[in-house]
């Protein structure tokens, strides 16, 4: 060590080593600036203009003001190929209708109600089509974009929304989770949205067994960033998510918005056959995305 604290290499050797280390911290940040950049630039391509899907919103609740009340989430739009309407995951607005006699109705009867109601009520100058779902209903405007509404309705302070398939009723607190969400959202620099949307465009690529459901990465998400303190830019977080997720989803996770008592009943007990295969295919993505070293590899990960 010299005056100042400025190291000196003893060897050639030594000096050789310092040149490669201080190399490759050079590729490595070089590396970490352009896959973030990759990543803004994809995701910007496959988000919507959140001035135009307000407008849209809007006009929905307009006219369902006098059948429903409308709570808007602004988290949906998944830039994955596939999502999964599983509570609130992929949802634009929850939609509770305010009619007393749906509560006699089964969930099925009542996504057939407000189905009809939209397409009797909406315009069709900018809207292209309104399809029903298992759960939700999809309204699709004639530049593309699409906005997905639950329909639920109040129980006292809760709601109650559909189970998969609309098979019965199911009480949530639905404002809890996006709370923890926009929350988290915004210590991270408004990165976490974005990560949790480009997580679900990989598990999109995964065979059926080893999916996850929309919420349930949503919630490995929250339950990944409590207590981070590291960057704050979509590339560190995703393989920090994936990573925590690969062990996390051994055991099951609770469900804050009172949906269920887990997130994950569909995956069996802790440490069951189907976590092993679902955390083996989360950790051997980590594996390959902390091995690549080009942004063409990231690209193949993310099927970009």
């Amino acid at each position: 060590m010299g005056s100042g604290g400025t190291y000196f290499p003893k060897s050639s050797n030594d000096l050789q080593r310092l040149i490669q280390d201080s190399k490759e911290d050079a590729d490595r940040q070089r590396l970490d600036g352009d896959v973030n950049k990759l990543m803004r630039e994809v995701l910007a391509s496959c988000e919507r203009d959140p001035e135009k899907t307000k407008e849209q919103l809007g006009e929905i609740a307009d006219v369902l003001k006098d059948q429903a009340d409308m709570e808007q989430f602004l988290f949906g739009g998944s830039v994955a190929k596939q999502t999964y309407v599983d509570g609130l995951s992929d949802i634009d607005a929850l939609v509770i209708l305010r009619e007393e006699d749906l509560a006699n109705k089964s969930p099925a009867e009542v996504l057939n109600t407000f189905h009809n109601s939209l397409q009797d009520n909406l315009t069709y100058d900018k809207v292209k089509s309104v399809e029903k779902g298992r759960m939700a209903v999809t309204v699709v405007y004639r530049d593309g974009t699409e906005i997905q509404l639950l329909p639920g309705i109040r129980s006292g302070k809760n709601v109650l929304i559909p189970t998969a398939g609309a098979k019965e009723w199911k009480e949530t607190n639905p404002k809890a989770f996006q709370r923890a969400l926009t929350t988290a959202n915004e210590r991270l620099n408004q990165s976490l949205v974005p990560t949790i949307k480009l997580i679900k465009s990989i598990n999109a690529g995964f065979p059926g067994q080893k999916r996850l459901t929309g919420y349930h990465i949503e919630s490995l998400a929250v339950d990944a960033i409590k207590g981070y303190r590291g960057s704050k830019t979509v590339k560190s977080l995703l393989t920090h998510i994936l990573d925590h997720a690969s062990k996390r989803v051994l055991s099951s996770i609770q469900d804050v918005t009172g949906q269920s008592r887990i997130v994950d009943s569909y995956l069996g007990k802790a440490n069951s056959a189907e976590r092993r295969i679902v955390a083996d295919a989360l950790m051997s993505v980590v594996r390959k995305l902390n091995a690549a070293k080009t942004v063409d590899e990231w690209k193949a990960m993310l099927e970009i």
